[in-house]
């Protein structure tokens, strides 16, 4: 599996660099849309939908859901971060947590919510002053979350995190992604200066925290529905 990351990770980082600095911002929102339709898709095994006319309604739902978030993204947003922290509460008290979110209804809202939050969210940092900086950090603090807590995990993880969402989770783990994220926020310090240094560490350490959530969800909507990956979107 490591083989797998790193040789994603040198073919499609600097495709993923060269594209964010040198395309348009239609071209970037265009290729974040591909990527939330990629994602809509594998989402629709976590659901389960099998049925070709209730998968297509689906995906025209986030189509939708594409279009009305721009319109009032400020809402949306507010409603997407009580979201993430009832998806804590979740993920914490799993399984009993599954009397209240464990349909496909539910599961369902989620994706509607969440997806085109990713890909407004995205777009709307992109247009931000430095913003094509700012997605470059964005996406080198995720990484780095991911990369330190499968690193740190391998060699010193004893402590089980949340053994009924994800058995391989550590807390020595998570205790490494966050180390790992918190570098690469000390070197986006000195790269963007901001006027808060106390705000610039909390954001990262927000966003490191949701990123390793999210992970933790989504091992959680997989046990739901029994199954061990939802695709092969990008290797490993």
């Amino acid at each position: 599996m490591f083989k797998q990351r790193l040789l994603t990770t040198l073919v499609l980082v600097p495709l993923v660099l060269a594209a964010i600095y040198y395309v348009s911002a239609k071209v970037f929102a265009g290729a974040v849309l591909l990527l939330l339709a990629g994602c809509a898709l594998e989402w629709l095994q976590l659901i389960p939908v099998k049925q070709r006319l209730t998968k297509a309604i689906f995906l025209i739902m986030i189509g939708l859901a594409c279009y009305l978030i721009a319109l009032i993204f400020p809402y949306w947003l507010g409603i997407g971060i009580v979201v993430w922290m009832s998806i804590l509460i979740c993920v914490v008290r799993y399984p009993y947590s599954m009397t209240f979110w464990g349909y496909p209804a539910v599961v369902s809202f989620f994706c509607l919510l969440l997806l085109p939050l990713f890909m407004q969210s995205m777009t709307a940092l992109f247009l931000m002053e430095k913003g094509r900086g700012l997605v470059v950090y964005s996406l080198f603090l995720v990484w780095a979350a991911d990369t330190g807590a499968y690193l740190a995990g391998k060699q010193w993880g004893k402590t089980k995190l949340i053994s009924s969402v994800s058995p391989g989770k550590t807390i020595e783990g998570v205790l490494g992604g966050f180390l790992l994220s918190m570098l690469v926020a000390i070197v986006g310090l000195f790269c963007f200066k901001p006027h808060s240094i106390v705000n610039w560490f909390l954001i990262a350490i927000v966003a490191t925290g949701v990123s390793l959530l999210g992970d933790l969800f989504i091992s959680m909507l997989k046990r739901r529905v029994n199954i061990k990956d939802t695709g092969h979107l990008i290797p490993g």
